[in-house]
């Protein structure tokens, strides 16, 4: 078994963040900052490697933050990342003896939840994670529109160094309301930062003020198109959209429709259910150019997580949930109106801890999971009971990336 160990000394935490590149060798230059890594990039007592015989073989990452369940409550979160392993240590238990150690301590930790973003489709359900949010990436065609949206609001256009404060600003006085939102660690607006300082791109930031002061704001930058002066595929990117409410959204999707020289706005990691095409006259203006799973969330404390989300009225049933890597999680627990504890009854439906997260956003329902087999009803009415104490009337959704 590798040697696990959480590392501090600036020179081992470099290491780590190389070794994370080598594992993901596809990486553009640039993503991974090598100055000031230690100082400004990472948590300190956050980061684990894995190792044989003194040689490095596999790194683990986290942020800690908080997430938003159903019914508004946030619950402390870890934000998983930077988990890679060299390919001549892979299937010799790497990746698995670091997240038995990375969920050990964070339970200890009294951490609720964690998520991360998935490279590979099939490596994590078997340490308990399971697809919690999806996005949709979203294209419009201006060339479809007979006419724009009226322009509305007070809009100030700063390129995107000037703008950073005004954005974090905005973020933290309005945070979003979506079942699976994360609020955004120090660490993460320093390596966008670091990112857009090193882009080879021209990246922008429109502000919309009420009363003088940012209740939202949009940062974009033009695909690059070597023939862009008289390109007729002319397309805006939007890198980040966030609104105190959806009038504001709104004002903030206008402006970017009045910039008459693009002929496409692309708009990525949009939530399913985004109401944002809904304001275009023409429906078929806006094409979906992809759907994808976005969070993959653990569940760490399952007693914690559920008596923090909203929960439906309904009568109660038993769940035996199985977790692979946290015994405190195993057994049969009793879920209610009131909430969740321990039983010592029969269970009415079976389901492991990666099915369990897959439900607690809301992207899945209990008769989707049941048709998949991922969860087994023991009586008849078990799905449906299920379905009824763990309600959710919106599509979950993070809305970054890590």
């Amino acid at each position: 078994m590798p040697e696990i160990r959480i590392i501090y000394d600036p020179a081992e935490l470099l290491a780590a963040a190389t070794l994370f590149r080598q594992a993901m060798f596809g990486l553009p230059g640039g993503v991974t900052p090598v100055e000031a890594w230690a100082e400004r990039y990472v948590v300190p007592g956050r980061v684990y490697t894995a190792s044989f015989d003194g040689q490095l073989a596999g790194t683990s990452n986290s942020f800690p933050g908080e997430l938003t369940l159903p019914g508004g409550q946030r619950v402390p979160h870890a934000a998983v990342t930077h988990v890679g392993v060299l390919p001549h240590f892979s299937r010799r238990g790497v990746l698995r003896a670091l997240f038995s150690q990375q969920l050990a301590d964070l339970y200890q930790q009294e951490v609720a939840v964690a998520t991360l973003r998935a490279s590979q489709g099939t490596i994590y359900g078997r340490f308990g994670y399971g697809i919690a949010t999806a996005i949709q990436d979203l294209r419009v065609d201006k060339r479809e529109l007979s006419s724009l949206p009226a322009a509305e609001g007070d809009i100030r256009l700063l390129p995107h160094a000037d703008a950073w404060e005004a954005q974090q600003t905005v973020v933290t006085r309005y945070p979003q309301r979506h079942a699976g939102t994360l609020t955004r660690w120090p660490q993460w607006w320093a390596l966008q930062q670091h990112r857009l300082a090193h882009s080879s791109l021209n990246h922008y930031v429109a502000l919309a003020l009420k009363d003088g002061e940012p209740q939202g704001f949009v940062r974009y930058h033009a695909r690059p198109d070597d023939n862009w002066l008289y390109s007729t595929e002319r397309t805006l990117v939007v890198d980040d959209l966030h609104a105190a409410d959806p009038q504001i959204a709104a004002q903030l999707f206008g402006y970017l429709l009045q910039l008459d020289i693009a002929r496409y706005i692309e708009l990525p990691h949009r939530p399913v259910d985004d109401a944002l095409p809904l304001l275009l006259a023409n429906p078929r203006a806006v094409q979906q150019v992809r759907r994808i799973d976005e969070s993959w969330l653990r569940i760490i404390n399952v007693e914690r997580t559920l008596n923090a989300r909203a929960l439906g009225d309904g009568e109660a049933l038993t769940l035996a949930i199985d977790d692979p890597l946290i015994e405190a999680n195993r057994g049969v627990w009793r879920l209610s109106s009131n909430g969740i504890q321990r039983s010592a009854g029969q269970a009415d439906i079976s389901l492991g801890i990666d099915a369990l997260a897959m439900l607690l956003l809301g992207e899945y329902t209990a008769h989707q999971l049941v048709a998949a087999r991922r969860i087994q009803p023991h009586h008849s009415q078990s799905t449906a009971r299920l379905t009824r104490l763990l309600p959710c009337h919106e599509h979950p959704w993070s809305g970054i990336f890590f």
